[in-house]
């Protein structure tokens, strides 16, 4: 129906072509297939079904359903149909498909628009027609007209299939699948129909989807499901179902969807293990399934191929002379046909699962990986490609060749560009060796290891080479502070130890030591002991802090208090210094702990006695934060400054980025002559961001230093939240 048509000539001249399919001599499925394809040219929809009652719609009349021929993967809600049925209008809502409790069906949660008609004519319900899709304004005004004014035709075609259904043979009870019995030309039909859409599908789902709902088609059974069979395991594993009520699904099978049972349990397990279909005519009696199940027929097919079981198809009615002889031949036809079309879509499925998961692994891993041509073009790559080589997301040019693009974008960044060139030049010269290298690159430093691997493919020929590129600059880096630590730690362990040993023989072999040199000597040993001691204890507080193995014990703590206690501990070391403590009182309490803030302060005027000429001021200040005192990143909240300032030696600006880092030492003239090491600051910066604080340094070369950090002022929610955690 075109734009510059009539509408009602339109709606006219469809309904007529409707008229002339309903009556064809043709299946009665088909003919409903031919209406659906129809109305396309008149109403934008996903997909459609009818019910329909062949005698009545009293219960355990024979029902039929048909679908279109194009399906959509979310099944369809019986409760509607119900709904519309009893309520006797056509209705048009909006309805969301697909379960958000069950996101491992692949089938997202989205909003619809769901069209129901009944089929009431003459006094008498025939039958529901059903259309949805995507976009409610499908479903306009001119849509309403054209499906009311199908119901006649409808109520027509479904009485004439009713006369010739009550014609069949009456059902033989069997406890098996009959067999050799020839399909009735209507079966026959349904068959051939079949087989061009099981041959055009690759999606699993969409083809077991076609199979369930033909089966239900064709069988007149009120509710059915297929599970996948796993042979290692003995289980069957639940795919697909449809037309089970929500408050008859749990006691009909395991809760939906993808659970998985033994196939020891219930008639579709012994289906698979004989390879036949079994029928059972009170399924609510059969020994094994669940007590209440409210069907009285069960009929379960197994789906093979080459002796093997792929999958089950089960069926369930109302009604025990659903399954008639004509209905299993059906079945067994059906299970037949959709064998090889099953297994070529279940290899699809594993094939395109094996891919998709190797693409995950490929592109989430953190090496960069790159796959070349022959001519050194790069065919794909993973982000880590882009991020190790510094290199844009989106290349400018289409084509991107490592032995021009790559050595032309890192041509600032490498000492050497022709020694990259070179191993380019050896990938493609000989394509059937493995190379590697090591680059340096600077601004900034990077250490990076390239492996470069041949490709082949499953006829085993070069197609071309697989990069594989790895940062090794904090591995590097790793190594360096690791033997900068070595040469540290032994360093300043000797020096204690070899004047520990030689006092202690000295006192031992010398009698004739007076007893202030004895007291000298036993005081250098006393001094020395206590640098080992301190040694090893700031190593096993970094391993404590770095294994998160530390507590906080936290509560309301004065400042006052807390440096009182530190001048009088610290008496001995300020002796050549002044100390001026800023403090206006009266200031809140911190919410800390106050031993680890004793050994914050300590180890920051430690540093500034340490590193300040001998009559220089040290001033600790504290005060209450302002947002203009925080550096840039600070977390918001409350919080107290502690500053201590020297007037000692400085540090250079590019020193003071790696001052807090483990085992960092400033080397210059003046550090080397003291002791340390490294881990002072390291420690401090640790426990200040424990504490949900930040640490930093402001320093000029020759006049002095400034070391800052917040610790958190003391409220009833920061208690709150300490407890609940």
């Amino acid at each position: 129906m075109t734009h510059n048509d009539d509408p009602t000539t339109s709606l006219l001249n469809l309904l007529a072509a409707v008229s002339r399919v309903l009556h064809e001599e043709r299946p009665f499925v088909q003919r409903l297939h031919r209406l659906f394809s129809l109305l396309r040219l008149a109403i934008r929809y996903r997909d459609g079904r009818i019910t329909c009652w062949l005698q009545s719609a009293r219960p355990g009349a024979t029902r039929q359903q048909v679908y279109s021929p194009e399906s959509w993967p979310y099944p369809w809600d019986d409760r509607l149909t119900r709904s519309v049925a009893l309520g006797g209008q056509l209705i048009i809502k909006t309805i969301a498909l697909g379960d958000p409790n069950q996101p491992g069906d692949g089938l997202p949660l989205i909003s619809a628009s769901y069209l129901g008609m009944p089929i009431f004519w003459g006094g008498r319900l025939w039958g529901v027609f059903e259309l949805r899709s995507d976009d409610q304004s499908h479903f306009a005004h001119r849509t309403t007209e054209l499906v009311e004014s199908l119901k006649p035709l409808l109520a027509a075609a479904i009485a004439q299939e009713g006369v010739q259904s009550s014609r069949l043979p009456a059902p033989r009870f069997a406890g098996e699948t009959p067999l050799g019995i020839t399909l009735t030309p209507s079966l026959r039909q349904k068959i051939i129909a079949l087989n061009d859409q099981l041959e055009q599908t690759l999606d699993l789902h969409e083809l077991l989807g076609i199979v369930l709902r033909r089966a239900l088609e064709g069988s007149g059974a009120e509710a059915g499901a297929i599970a996948l069979v796993d042979h290692e395991r003995r289980e069957l594993v639940l795919h697909l179902y449809e037309g089970y009520a929500s408050e008859q699904a749990g006691a009909a099978l395991p809760k939906m969807p993808r659970q998985r049972w033994g196939w020891d349990i219930g008639l579709a397990g012994q289906a698979v293990q004989v390879r036949r279909p079994l029928l059972v005519r009170d399924a609510g009696r059969e020994p094994g399934l669940p007590n209440g199940m409210p069907f009285l027929a069960e009929l379960a097919a197994p789906i093979s191929t080459d002796e093997r079981v792929l999958a089950v198809l089960i069926l369930h009615s109302r009604r025990a002379n659903t399954f008639t002889e004509e209905v299993l031949a059906f079945i067994d036809a059906l299970r037949e046909r959709a064998g090889l079309p099953l297994a070529r879509a279940m290899a699809y499925q594993v094939a395109y699962e094996t891919s998709y998961h190797l693409g995950q692994v490929f592109s989430s891993l953190p090496i960069g990986l790159a796959l070349l041509d022959l001519n050194g073009r790069v065919i794909r790559a993973n982000p880590a490609w882009h991020q190790v080589w510094r290199l844009p997301e989106q290349p400018q040019r289409s084509s991107f060749y490592v032995g021009i693009d790559l050595v032309e974008h890192l041509l600032t960044r490498l000492s050497d560009p022709f020694r990259l060139s070179e191993f380019c030049d050896l990938g493609q010269r000989s394509p059937d060796q493995v190379f590697e290298i090591n680059l340096q690159l600077r601004q900034p430093y990077q250490e990076l290891h390239v492996l470069s691997v041949p490709t082949r493919d499953s006829h085993h020929q070069l197609t071309g080479r697989l990069w594989v590129v790895s940062d090794r600059t904090r591995e590097r880096e790793s190594d360096r502070l690791k033997d900068e630590f070595i040469g540290i730690v032994s360093h300043e362990l000797r020096t204690p130890l070899t004047s520990i040993l030689g006092y202690t023989e000295i006192l031992l072999n010398r009698q004739d030591l007076d007893s202030e040199s004895q007291r000298e000597f036993l005081l250098t040993v006393s001094n020395e002991a206590d640098r080992l001691h301190k040694m090893v204890k700031d190593l096993l507080d970094v391993s404590r802090l770095e294994a998160g193995v530390v507590k906080l014990n936290r509560w309301a703590v004065g400042l006052w208090q807390v440096i009182e206690e530190l001048t009088l501990q610290l008496h001995t070391q300020l002796v050549q210094h002044k100390l001026l403590i800023d403090m206006r009182t009266p200031l809140p309490p911190v919410f800390a702990d106050r031993d680890k803030v004793k050994q914050i302060i300590v180890n920051l005027l430690s540093n500034a006695i340490k590193y300040s000429p001998e009559g220089t001021e040290i001033q600790l200040i504290v005060r209450q934060a302002e947002a203009s005192d925080l550096p840039a990143g600070h977390p918001a909240g409350q919080w107290m400054l502690i500053t201590v300032q020297d007037q000692g030696i400085g540090i250079e600006p590019e020193d003071q980025a790696r001052l807090f880092e483990r085992f960092h030492r400033v080397d210059n003239s003046n550090t080397r002559q003291k002791s340390g090491v490294g881990l002072g600051l390291y420690i401090t910066r640790l426990l200040v961001e424990l504490h949900g604080g930040r640490i930093w340094v402001q320093s000029t070369v020759g006049v002095g230093s400034s070391f800052s950090f917040t610790l958190p002022i003391w409220t009833v929610q920061r208690v709150e939240g300490a407890l609940e955690e």
